[in-house]
């Protein structure tokens, strides 16, 4: 039995239009760009985006790296490029510069100066001719003279210039192309590419950061200062080394944790701005993974927990080289990736304790906001309108009060029996404390003469549902007059023998309640 064996080579039509939708966004697409950069041993990359005056965008990544000669230029062009010598190398698929590209632009120029004596040569990549032109790549032995110029500017000899031609897929059309709007749009996607470029490449821009080659990296000739996200005073709980067995060898993955300080103790210490300098949210808690010295996921827990807002000050670095790539199953656009399940567990215990100091002092620090937060007249509208109605609503009746030993006896339909009392003006039925015993949210006590409740500025249902709404006194009162009236209830059914159950009730509300408001935002104290 003999098989003929046929071409299948892809249309190239269908092919480069569909990878135009292989997700990136701009950010990601302009990291990979820079990626072949430090590939090719640069030290300078320029990066510009801006509006010519005809409302036209106009971006190019100049580096002085190697540069390429003619031969070189076209594989770069290639959909699968030739495999670098170098596995640690950024640029890992010889897919990016084109897929990036394309993702945005219908045109790629890339103009490039060797050390082979040649001059400068550009080649084209144009989608709107592939139809006729097909895997065929366009180079001209003379550079395009923008390209040249720019060369010429940001380089001593040897570089490249990659430039996008055709944008058509980055900003809206505008009924203005050159107008504010647009111009608006543009300054946003600057803005958002610093901050990226500042957290992506932190190693390669920090020059005390011995990790990796110092790279200076600038927008619009504004240079792009490195953003450490361990930086800013944080407290290192783990560094640990964690072997990995490949099979045929063993490599190593590096995995730190810290704890950040709390807002007012950034402001503190740096002043006012220093928690936006940190960045300190809850989309930037999680793990930073780095592919040698480059972020390329995060910051996220990969799916083992939640972002959640007591978790804010925690953040781990990850970091791995080449070797762990298939472990680590990295994508085409080296932005996200799929941690093996052994290592994940390995991940998860070494990071679970971290976590728990983090929510710790995430903790502490919003039990001195509620104190702070907490206006002292807050609940007088509620002790006026339970003054009000008390007398209207069956309760105990007070026997005696012993202050020493902060208890009242009381007398109920089951007898006399006795209760928790603090002194007080008259008046309070209802009294916010600092804290109670048990972490509880609530402790039925007479207060001074009254039958009240004392409520704890410390639970997290007090920080997320009472000081949220402190500006609707409607919402208040009614919050206090249910936790009144649970206490009342509690005096009138109250016997020593059924002590311990409510107790053990008032512990299992609070607890749930705690359970129950976790996942509601923190007011914007901070």
């Amino acid at each position: 039995m003999s098989a003929e064996l046929f071409e299948v080579t892809p249309d190239p039509e269908r092919i480069t239009e569909s990878l135009r939708d292989t997700g990136y966004v701009l950010n990601t697409a302009v990291a990979d760009i820079i990626d072949n950069s430090i590939a090719a041993g640069a030290d300078s990359v320029f990066v510009e985006l801006k509006l010519d005056p005809r409302g036209n965008v106009r971006f190019s990544v100049t580096d002085n790296g190697i540069g390429m000669d003619r031969n070189g230029l076209v594989n770069a062009l290639k959909y699968g490029s030739a495999r670098r010598p170098d596995p640690s190398s950024l640029g890992k698929f010889g897919l990016g510069l084109k897929t990036a590209s394309t993702s945005f632009a219908r045109r790629l120029k890339l103009t490039s100066k060797s050390e082979n004596g040649m001059p400068a040569a550009t080649a084209i990549w144009d989608l709107d001719l592939v139809p006729v032109q097909g895997w065929q790549v366009s180079v001209d032995s003379q550079a395009d003279p923008i390209d040249a110029g720019l060369l010429e500017k940001h380089t001593a000899g040897t570089g490249t210039v990659v430039r996008w031609e055709k944008i058509d897929r980055l900003i809206r059309d505008y009924k203005n192309p050159s107008g504010d709007r647009a111009h608006g749009a543009i300054k946003r996607h600057v803005n958002s590419l610093r901050d990226h470029l500042a957290m992506v490449f932190q190693r390669f821009l920090d020059p005390e950061d011995t990790r990796a080659a110092n790279v200076k990296i600038s927008v619009n000739e504004t240079p792009v200062d490195a953003w450490n996200p361990f930086g800013f005073g944080s407290d290192k709980l783990l560094d640990a080394s964690i072997p990995v067995d490949l099979g045929d060898k063993t490599t190593t993955m590096h995995l730190k944790a810290f704890v950040l300080p709390r807002k007012t103790e950034l402001q503190a210490a740096d002043g006012d701005g220093a928690p936006a300098l940190a960045r300190l949210g809850n989309k930037t808690q999680g793990i930073y993974v780095y592919r040698e010295n480059r972020l390329i996921h995060g910051p996220d827990w990969l799916n083992m927990w939640a972002q959640e807002p007591h978790f804010t000050l925690c953040r781990a670095e990850l970091s791995f080289d080449h070797e762990l790539d298939l472990a680590f199953q990295v994508d085409i656009k080296k932005s996200t990736i799929i941690l093996d399940t052994a290592l994940a567990d390995v991940v998860f215990r070494a990071l679970t304790p971290p976590r728990r100091a983090a929510e710790a002092r995430y903790r502490d620090g919003q039990r001195s906001r509620a104190r702070d937060m907490s206006d002292p007249e807050l609940h007088a509208p509620s002790n006026a309108a339970i003054k009000d109605k008390s007398k209207s609503i069956p309760n105990a009746t007070l026997q005696s009060t012993d202050e020493s030993s902060g208890t009242a006896e009381i007398r109920n339909d089951h007898g006399v029996v006795k209760v928790d009392f603090v002194q007080s003006t008259s008046g309070v039925f209802v009294e916010a404390v600092d804290e109670l015993r048990d972490g509880i949210l609530y402790q039925p006590a007479y207060i001074g003469d009254n039958p009240g409740v004392r409520i704890s500025k410390s639970h997290p249902y007090y920080e997320k549902v009472y000081l949220p709404n402190q500006a609707s006194g409607n919402t208040i009162q009614a919050l206090d007059s249910l936790l009144w009236a649970l206490a009342s209830a509690e005096f009138r059914s109250a016997q020593d023998s059924t002590r311990e159950i409510f107790e053990d009730i008032r512990y299992d509300v609070s607890r749930a309640l705690k359970k129950l408001v976790e996942d509601l935002p923190s007011p914007d104290s901070e």
